[in-house]
């Protein structure tokens, strides 16, 4: 009872409390409600269109394959799967109930947060009524906030979401759970024991992230009640070293490790840059996000991150060193004054913890918003505390207010441009003119409304202004050439020169896929197949592109293959698509080719990969019964009978034709 009545108090002046904290929600519902009618993106369908693979999720089989068979990281992500399963069960599905969870559950972590706020300041000793209005305060600007937009409302970062819910949770639990320790131990440890272990552990099935929350437990414990260890009892030795200190030091030591890897200095694709230029890199775009936190934008670029310049040494740019210098001030100020100054300590500390993971050497993006979600908790707590110490009442009041009013009108703008995928693409485009993804983005949302020389245009412009090559630049560059038979064979060889010449980005398939249609098709009349052949061939010759084990192995000998079945040349097309096999086995991968071979006819060569896709998935199935693969026995045996008979009708025309 009394941590529910920490949440919802209602005698006396709580009242005022309680209408404050559902104006706070109605606001946030208002702020955020265009932004419900978005669309899926990007990765939202890689965890999202599995809910269809097997006619829907309609029994114990289907629901098996659904939640269990994640891939978003080590542990596949269960909980975070299973609640998808509020909003759909079937694919394709409507994005607006998706959308409007993550809303809830963005709320329900405010909530949670509010309550771990207020057992901190009652930890620390603050004046009841204070800490129920500086609860609500710092919980509210965390709400609001329009840099946590792109995590509310892209739906497959629901599991950073409910990482942060449970590791929320799990604070506040210990917490409560600390409170009896110095009049019943046993009761205390057990609760705290349960929190640490139990929420750790869904937050981990949420998200890997979820780790954290025992290094969280000791950064509370080594600045909010060490500040207090005059009238607090210590915590047992043992027990912390098993529960707090022991975690902390098994993900310091993996985390470690890669520091000694062979490739630590290396790039390896699809990253073009090296772990340790990544390590470098962190520190400016920490820097980058305390920015936003403290003077919020807008709108920021969203979800298009690729523009952010690497660091490639301490002094390239000098920006590098100089954050470096900042964060190692911050952190060792923080430290040293964790006693005196112990929500400084907290949130400095907090802050830097949980970006221990997505920050430091995991091999990454560089940049993106949602790792900010539970790390900017209580970064403004400290600033609202000293508002309200140096502030009357009244002015404090109308502080907040406007704040707070400043805020949800940030937030409703940026959800408005969310509200769909072209408002989304514009915005960004423009945000960030060094993006190659959102730059090709626009310019395709261009060609397609017609506007094609405004497409092209952008095209151009993004060329000259991102440094370096970028193929996703350049093959958009000649799909809009080619679809206006503008592209001549002296472009075309000069583009593919470059083209051939770097490592393969194998998130370019799609776009070397769809330029490969076009040529297919006819609608390139100046450049031959060959010639396109010829091109994906030479990007063999780079030496990680040629690596027989490696994706973009894979990815080119499937681009050769297709080249090939167009050209009429299906037994070449098939020992293409078998050394891509051979890199990227998968009865999937087996039987998109074959249907390449089969809808131009050459069904021999279509039958000896639906032959080898049916093994392939007996192997799967008996190495991983409960494994979800995008492809059924029965389709593959359908597949095959379609082709069988396709051919042997072909066998009786061939006959019939020599008879006469």
């Amino acid at each position: 009872m009394k941590l529910i009545e920490t949440v919802w108090p209602w005698s006396g002046s709580k009242h005022l409390i309680a209408i404050a904290w559902l104006a706070v929600m109605a606001i946030a519902v208002l702020a955020y409600f265009p932004g419900l009618a978005g669309p899926f993106l990007f990765d939202d369908f890689g965890s999202i269109t599995p809910l269809g693979s097997h006619g829907g999720v309609t029994d114990w089989h289907s629901f098996k394959a659904f939640v269990f068979g994640g891939f978003a990281g080590p542990t596949g992500r269960p909980i975070s799967l299973l609640t998808f399963l509020i909003d759909a069960n079937n694919w394709p599905a409507d994005a607006w109930p998706f959308k409007r969870t993550n809303l809830v559950i963005h709320l329900l972590n405010g909530l949670v947060l509010g309550v771990l706020v207020r057992s901190i300041l009652r930890i620390l000793d603050f004046d009841e009524n204070e800490v129920r209005w500086i609860a609500l305060v710092s919980s509210a600007l965390w709400i609001l906030h329009p840099f946590l937009v792109s995590t509310t409302l892209y739906v497959v970062q629901r599991m950073a979401q409910l990482s942060t819910l449970f590791m929320f949770t799990g604070l506040a639990f210990y917490l409560y759970g600390r409170s009896f320790l110095a009049e019943n131990p046993k009761k205390a440890y057990t609760r705290m024991s349960l929190a640490i272990g139990g929420f750790t552990l869904l937050a981990m099935l949420s998200k890997e992230n979820g780790i954290l929350l025992p290094l969280l437990v000791g950064v509370i414990e080594i600045t909010v009640v060490a500040s207090q260890r005059h009238r607090l009892p210590g915590l047992n030795r043992l027990w912390a070293a098993a529960f707090i200190v022991l975690p902390a030091v098994v993900v310091g030591l993996k985390l470690g490790d890669r520091f000694f890897h062979d490739d630590f200095f290396e790039i390896v694709a699809p990253r073009d840059f090296s772990v340790y230029e990544r390590l470098l890199t962190q520190g400016r775009v920490l820097v980058e996000y305390m920015q936003h936190w403290f003077l919020p934008k807008l709108y920021t670029t969203g979800v298009f991150q690729d523009h952010y310049i690497k660091s490639s040494g301490l002094l390239e740019p000098i920006s590098t060193a100089l954050s470096i210098v900042f964060h190692v001030f911050l952190i060792t100020v923080a430290f040293v004054k964790r006693r005196q100054w112990p929500l400084f300590a907290l949130s400095i500390l907090f802050f830097y913890g949980c970006h221990l993971l997505e920050s430091t050497v995991v091999n990454l993006e560089l940049y993106f918003e949602h790792r900010n979600y539970n790390a900017t908790a209580f970064l403004l707590l400290p600033l609202v505390v000293l508002v309200r110490r140096i502030t009357s009442t009244r002015a404090f009041a109308g502080t907040t207010i406007l704040v707070l009013i400043l805020l949800g009108s940030f937030t409703r703008y940026s959800a408005t441009v969310w509200q769909s995928l072209p408002s989304m693409i514009e915005s960004s485009a423009l945000k960030a003119p060094t993006s190659a993804r959102a730059q090709a983005q626009y310019s395709k949302l261009l060609f397609v409304a017609g506007q094609e020389d405004k497409a092209l245009a952008v095209i151009d412009r993004a060329m000259q202004n991102i440094p370096g090559d970028k193929p996703l630049l350049i093959t958009s560059r000649l799909y809009f050439l080619c679809n206006r038979n503008m592209l001549d064979i002296h472009a075309f060889s000069s583009a593919a020169d470059k083209l051939a010449n770097m490592l393969f980005d194998s998130r370019s398939l799609k776009a070397y896929n769809v330029f490969a249609q076009e040529v297919a098709t006819g609608r390139c009349p100046n450049i031959e197949l060959e010639q396109l052949e010829f091109m994906f061939s030479r990007m063999l010759d780079v030496p990680a592109n040629g690596d027989p084990t490696s994706i973009e192995y894979s990815h080119i000998n499937f681009l050769i293959g297709y080249t090939r079945v167009y050209s009429g040349r299906p037994v070449a097309a098939l020992e293409a698509f078998q050394r891509s096999l051979a890199a990227r086995p998968g009865a999937s991968h087996s039987m998109a080719m074959a249907a390449q071979l089969a809808s131009n006819g050459y069904n021999r060569e279509a039958l000896i990969l639906a032959d080898g896709a049916l093994e392939r998935l007996r192997e799967e199935m008996a190495d991983n019964s409960k494994l979800a693969s995008n492809v059924k026995e029965s389709d593959i045996k359908a597949f095959q009978e379609i082709v069988r008979a396709d051919l042997a009708a072909q066998q009786d025309g061939d006959i019939s034709g020599q008879g006469e």
